[in-house]
């Protein structure tokens, strides 16, 4: 299986092309975005739940998982407790899903 990774340096060069800017007044934009997202995911304690909702690109979702107290230690085979804390999912939006299957050929 192969992989593509792309980078922030990727990213503030996309910016940079389709705006038609140099690239520090990219990572600029490309910088606030990401302390926005940043701010806006970490600074709500006060909720279980909290989503940044994208239209025609997806969700981030903050929210907390519960103790489990069913795990084990695969080496000591020890019971462990894992302590609640928040996670982030990403759900793409139908418009992008499509777009990620077009080329794709049904087997039916």
């Amino acid at each position: 299986m192969k992989i593509k990774t792309y980078s922030r340096s990727d990213l503030i060069k996309k910016i940079s092309y389709k705006l038609n800017m140099n690239n520090e007044e990219s990572r600029i934009i490309l910088e606030s975005v990401l302390d926005s997202f940043e701010d806006l995911l970490i600074t709500d304690t006060d909720f279980d739940r909290s989503r940044i909702e994208l239209r025609n690109f997806g969700i981030f979702d903050v929210y907390k998982t519960q103790e489990r107290t069913n795990a084990r230690n695969p080496k000591t085979k020890e019971s462990v407790i894992i302590p609640p804390r928040k996670k982030v999912v990403f759900k793409a939006s139908k418009r992008i899903k499509n777009l990620l299957n077009k080329n794709t050929v049904s087997r039916n």
